[in-house]
């Protein structure tokens, strides 16, 4: 392939109508090498993609025709089949790939709108994808703020890294590692909670409920914290639909609703919902009606649990054991009372008091 431009490719519709955010990009490329059968995914952003996105991948790589084919915008292996050669209009695009039976592999540059002849090269096994320069040719564009939201970006790959622990995620943000997950251990119980774990912390990871249901046309499994790990802020939500990150808002405010009012706080839990269901076929306001009859299910259990704890709190602290005549035992936060039932005196005795009687 000689230089060629590439006003000579058309798109599938004009860049104008089409959303080019770092998020939005980041969600593409992820998906891309997760449809490459990749084990290990490396991101590296810089400036927050204004001046480098780069992900590297182990996958099954692309061969010559696979690369050309990208940025002609019919290609087989890509679910969005126009993605590269529409973010190759708006930063300079470089991929290096290399089949798993190759020995060499291939180097696809486009430059200022010229696609360079695709070349062999050394190469890992998988490809790397690197953009430089975002929206070098659109002022406009390059300094608003709404593409290049870091908590945004984050968001991207935590939903993806939380979705797949059967694969190794390291991601590197502006100069600072934000995620380091190896592939979740076979033998772990529940490899969603196990990485929940890692990318954020253990303690967020005990604190999860459970719940699943699964009907002939809709699969749900929600994990969210319990009352004593609350935020002030709603943005450690995460919803997953058919494996992909989705912005739900309608779920959103259902589970919010629902929990600040069943459980009396003011505050938010952490919860990840995954989804799988046919989007052709299925409404979402049957989705939304199913889970909220199981967050309402969920809720009531937990309520319910909570009570029943206190409870026996209260009787475990209330209760009184008479001895002798004209005493009663009755056990408090510190130690024991020793009640006289006829002139009501009480005396208590701490439990480092009791400790040093028997030693």
């Amino acid at each position: 392939m000689s230089n060629i431009s590439l006003t000579k490719y058309s798109k599938s519709e004009s860049l104008e109508n089409r959303e080019f955010s770092v998020p939005k990009i980041l969600d593409n490329l992820i998906k891309f090498s997760i449809d490459q059968n990749s084990t290990k995914i490396e991101i590296k952003i810089e400036r927050n993609g204004l001046s480098l996105i780069e992900i590297r991948n182990n996958g099954i790589g692309m061969s010559p025709k696979d690369l050309e084919d990208s940025i002609k915008g019919h290609s087989n292996i890509l679910s969005d089949k126009n993605i590269f050669l529409d973010i190759s209009k708006i930063s300079k695009l470089e991929i290096i790939s290399k089949e798993r039976d190759k020995t060499r592999g291939s180097l696809l540059k486009i430059t200022n709108d010229k696609i360079m002849p695709i070349k062999q090269c050394y190469a890992d096994i998988g490809t790397k994808v690197s953009l430089k320069d975002f929206f070098y040719n659109n002022h406009k564009e390059r300094v608003n703020p709404e593409n290049f939201i870091e908590e945004d970006i984050k968001k991207i790959i935590f939903n993806y890294a939380v979705t797949f622990p059967k694969i190794d995620f390291f991601v590197s943000l502006n100069k600072k590692i934000i995620l380091e997950a190896p592939i979740e251990d076979e033998l772990s119980k529940d490899k969603i909670i196990s990485r929940i774990g890692n990318i954020f912390n253990k303690k967020i990871a005990k604190s999860l409920i459970k719940e699943e249901l699964e009907t002939e046309e809709i699969g749900i499994q929600v994990y969210y914290s319990n009352t004593t790990e609350l935020y002030k802020k709603n943005n450690n939500q995460f919803i997953i639909v058919n494996n992909r990150p989705e912005n739900f808002r309608e779920i959103k405010t259902i589970f919010n609703d629902l929990y600040t009012k069943s459980f009396e706080v003011d505050r938010y839990p952490y919860f990840f919902v995954f989804l799988s269901y046919d989007e052709n076929t299925v409404e979402k306001n049957k989705v939304k009606k199913i889970l909220k009859s199981l967050l309402l299910r969920s809720f009531a259990k937990q309520i319910y649990k909570i009570i029943e704890t206190q409870d026996n709190k209260k009787n475990s602290i209330n209760s009184a054991i008479n001895f002798h005549e004209n005493f009663q035992i009755i056990e408090s936060k510190n130690g024991i009372i020793i009640k006289n039932i006829k002139n009501n005196k009480k005396v208590e005795i701490s439990i480092s008091s009791i400790q040093n009687l028997f030693k």
